[in-house]
């Protein structure tokens, strides 16, 4: 059957390119709205093109959601495919090498916003069910799609759809994610080809994010450093102040900040399997040291992080100015575990704010739970054999993406508490999403289609077990 696939898949393969190209003139900017309206309908008409059937846009109180779907028999389980069609503002024009909107071939790749986030990852589910079609061996499993259209934006559409019952997707036996960059970007030493030689990856959840800002105003105007400093507070002082008493070396000094987490043994038996090079991580990114002691994947997967994201205070212009602050902000994003919940971690950041420094206000800016499916799920070794047969070679396995996916809010459905959920990228390691020339390699692409194939092929009997 691969024979065959793959031979659908390489006779179509200019017009999976083509269409693709399509998505990718299309802007679809959730943040301005720029494109959306006219995005949401190709996107439609592209999944109705190659295979499903329903396919549809369900309004929501924000952006749309694209629904499709093929199904085989009533009884026959279901894969759904999720992704997103919307895509970050492509930032300065005069930083791109080609128009972010006209996707351009260099070397291999297809450069473009979106191109590897989302929409040719996503678009990987639509040609793979086509190439099914066309080599006449679509299995026993009902293929369903549903493409967020404000996934950049905080996916405020999808959890409205969600939280409307979701009907169409409540019967849903796995859940599979294509999003985010391939392993390879900490250096794989086994492999030979340096840092950033890149394999696939199998990843059972994502972190969770939580985003806050503090806001601190000693006085109503900045001062004379010399007239007023020393009896009159400093605000940046103060900030700096408060955001050290919430760590302790490597460690979150925040009461209540890890209460819940859930990290297995097995998880860390998983972590620890994971192929890394710390020299190389160092070398490549130019740094003076690590800032930890742990290994490199357990501190990024198996612990919780608080990040200053920014700080900004007084004077930070040329040469020097003698001011006392007024005020300042910070902007902080914690990663949280399995376990964790968003809101509990907020209440106890702004517990010890409170009590720390009471004039000090803080903002809750935005929030994804964690999610964590079982390691030893039936489908997940349908897709490592999918992966290693196109591949040649096996996924490398994470028990979390260190990055935050918003697919937890499927488990908010009742029907869906349980469901597998498994984050499979297909973009390579240096795809530059959120970046300028943000890109594909169309190896990656391709593989991805063969992949999703694969999938779709082999969990008839695992989702059934």
């Amino acid at each position: 059957m691969d024979h065959e696939v793959d031979r659908a898949i390489e006779e179509n393969g200019e017009t999976y390119r083509e269409a693709l190209y399509d998505l990718l003139r299309q802007p679809s900017v959730s943040t301005t709205g720029e494109g959306m309206d006219e995005a949401t309908d190709l996107v439609v008409e592209t999944v109705e093109r190659f295979g499903f059937e329903r396919a549809s846009r369900i309004e929501t109180d924000r952006y749309p959601v694209v629904y499709g779907e093929w199904r085989s028999d009533p009884e026959a389980p279901t894969v759904l495919f999720y992704g997103h069609y919307d895509v970050q503002p492509p930032g300065e024009h005069e930083e791109w090498e080609s128009p972010p909107f006209e996707p351009t071939e260099r070397e291999g790749s297809v450069y473009a916003r979106g191109a590897g986030d989302n929409k040719g990852q996503f678009a990987a589910h639509l040609f793979a069910l086509h190439a099914l079609l066309e080599a006449d061996v679509v299995p026993e499993v009902t293929v369903k799609v549903l493409l967020d259209g404000g996934e950049e934006s905080g996916s405020a559409g999808l959890r409205s759809y969600l939280d409307s019952g979701a009907q169409a997707v409540a019967d849903a036996d796995l859940i599979y994610v294509a999003d985010g960059p391939m392993f390879g970007s900490a250096g794989d030493a086994s492999s030979g080809e340096g840092a950033r030689a890149q394999r696939p990856l199998l990843a059972y959840g994502n972190k969770g994010v939580l985003s806050f800002q503090l806001d601190l105003r000693t006085a109503n105007t900045d001062l004379h450093s010399g007239n007023f400093g020393g009896p009159v507070p400093n605000a940046a002082t103060e900030l700096v102040d408060l955001l050290a008493s919430m760590r302790s070396g490597e460690e979150i000094a925040i009461d209540g900040f890890h209460e819940g987490s859930a990290v297995t043994d097995a998880d860390r038996e998983l972590v620890a399997r994971i192929p890394t090079d710390e020299a190389a991580i160092e070398e490549e990114l130019d740094l003076t040291h690590l800032a930890t002691d742990r290994p490199y994947y357990e501190q990024l997967l198996v612990h919780p992080t608080l990040t200053i994201n920014g700080l900004r205070s007084g004077y930070g212009g040329e040469g020097m100015k003698t001011v006392l602050p007024s005020r300042a902000t910070a902007k902080l994003d914690c990663r949280l575990v399995p376990g964790q919940e968003p809101e509990r971690v907020f209440e106890r950041v702004r517990a010890h704010v409170e009590r720390e420094h009471s004039d000090v206000e803080i903002e809750k800016q935005g929030s994804f739970p964690p999610m964590k499916t079982p390691i030893d799920t039936p489908a997940s070794d349908v897709v490592a054999d999918a992966l290693t047969s196109v591949w040649g070679v096996e996924p490398v396995e994470f028990p979390v993406l260190g990055g935050s996916l918003p697919a937890a809010y499927f488990r908010e459905l009742s029907t869906l508490s349980e469901v597998p959920i498994l984050v499979v990228p297909y973009a390579n390691p240096d795809q530059g999403n959120h970046s300028p020339n943000e890109h594909l390699d169309l190896e990656c692409f391709e593989n991805g289609v063969r992949t999703s194939a694969r999938v779709i092929a082999g969990l008839g009997d695992a989702l059934d077990a």
